[in-house]
């Protein structure tokens, strides 16, 4: 009876060991941008737009993901407008009739964990549409990031919390390193 009390203590253990409540994650992207004075002082106002498809649980925190508490368009925002005065550009509040604009859409930001008896991994995508416009041009793709990464154990929120970051700033990184996105943005238009 002991050894099977012992076995039944140390099963609940590892169980309880292995689940864990969901992570509420951090947004905090980083764009790494290389280029200097590409814009060369070319004005662009920057729209943010989040197109996710969140389901009932993501909203609610229910499951691993940014934390409902986040502005997402808020951050990205930040971020980009960043990116773009280290770029060159002069970032307007809001756009001008005329003016060059910027608008990323948010379509996609996933986290998933996928659980097999040996290993776990996990998935984290995101995808970003990016529409330059200025004057009459206009050029508009989609950027899309994907990691994976095997885990032991399940991730801590670190780990969740940096390979959700890394990827996002990867396709946010990837649209203003486009020449043919930036080439839209740095013409200028007659005012």
């Amino acid at each position: 009876m002991p050894r099977l009390y012992l076995a039944v203590v140390a099963l609940t253990s590892l169980l309880a060991a292995c689940s864990t409540a969901p992570q509420r994650l951090d947004l905090k992207p980083a764009i790494d941008v290389t280029a200097r004075n590409l814009g060369q002082g070319t004005p662009v106002a920057v729209t943010v737009i989040d197109r996710r498809q969140l389901t009932e649980a993501q909203r609610s925190g229910s499951v691993t993901g940014i934390d409902p508490a986040v502005n997402v368009v808020d951050v990205v925002y930040q971020e980009a407008t960043r990116a773009l005065e280290q770029l060159g550009f002069a970032v307007e509040p809001s756009a001008s009739p005329l003016g060059n604009t910027l608008t990323l859409e948010l379509l996609n930001i996933n986290y998933d964990l996928s659980t097999a008896v040996m290993k776990k991994t996990v998935f984290v995508d995101a995808d970003v549409r990016a529409t330059a416009a200025a004057g009459g041009n206009t050029f508009a793709t989609t950027y899309r990031a994907h990691q994976e990464q095997e885990v032991a154990f399940l991730p801590s929120r670190a780990l969740s919390q940096r390979l959700v970051n890394e990827t996002l700033s990867n396709a946010l990184s990837r649209a203003l390193a486009d020449p043919q996105l930036m080439g839209v943005l740095t013409q200028r238009n007659a005012r």
